[in-house]
């Protein structure tokens, strides 16, 4: 193996020792855990394997080096972005097209909100977050319409379906046609005006324990929007 392989695989090995290590310690944002020096004589590696190391914990949101006096890394909370992009790509190289895009995050969606209706009798507070998002919505330039679907997702109180929920959101705005940047598929796709009548009326019917209008409601809204994005997308089947 050449000597540049076994280099990249030993940066693996000691970010990964890493990220244990910040796991073990529950994760503590802000928490410096070493100088550059003391982590290469914790890790056993060269300055340069660990400089591959701290560039692939920065790369995965886990921690990044602080320089000057008293610097040294520092835990980050990672970002859901990273998720994102190694998704889109991995559904770009298997020719996934709009439709099971739309398709994914309905199912996804309509199993945050049966979670959260379950939610909602023992923690009040959830119904309080989704009207800050709705009233954010029509007071706030420039907020984005699918808060409110991203706040839905990360209140069902499980983190790996929120994720999940969350990432088809994002994914969702990258897909359209001439995106640019990670855009709000609902404020591109359908008027202002129409995304928060539904959203109330979808909150309206949780907070009123209305689980089957509720699923009705976020469901005919879900519709419009993947109607929407395929017009959106026509003439091309694939993701943009």
């Amino acid at each position: 193996m050449a000597t540049q392989e076994i280099s990249a695989k030993r940066a693996e090995q000691v970010a990964r020792a890493i990220e244990d290590r910040i796991v073990a310690l529950g994760w503590p944002v802000g928490r410096l855990i070493g100088s550059e020096q003391s982590l290469m004589e914790e890790h056993d590696a060269s300055r340069g394997v660990l400089r591959e190391a701290v560039r692939l914990l920065e790369h995965h949101g886990t921690a990044r080096m602080r320089r000057g006096p008293g610097g040294g890394l520092v835990v980050q909370a990672p970002s859901a972005n990273a998720v994102r992009r190694s998704a889109a790509l991995l559904l770009h190289y298997r020719r996934t097209d709009m439709a099971a895009l739309v398709a994914a995050r309905k199912a996804m969606e309509l199993t945050c909100l049966d979670l959260v209706a379950d939610r909602m009798p023992e923690d009040p507070m959830i119904g309080g977050r989704l009207l800050a998002s709705l009233q954010a919505e029509g007071i706030q330039p420039g907020y984005r319409g699918s808060e409110f679907h991203l706040t839905l997702a990360r209140q069902c109180g499980n983190p790996v379906i929120s994720l999940m929920a969350e990432t088809l959101i994002e994914l969702h705005g990258e897909a359209l046609p001439d995106h640019g940047e990670p855009i709000d598929p609902e404020h591109v796709l359908l008027d202002h005006a129409t995304c928060r009548d539904d959203h109330s009326v979808i909150l309206d019917a949780l907070t009123a324990n209305n689980r089957s209008a509720a699923r009705a409601a976020l469901e005919e809204h879900l519709d419009r929007i993947a109607d929407a994005s395929l017009a959106s997308n026509a003439g091309n089947s694939l993701l943009a």
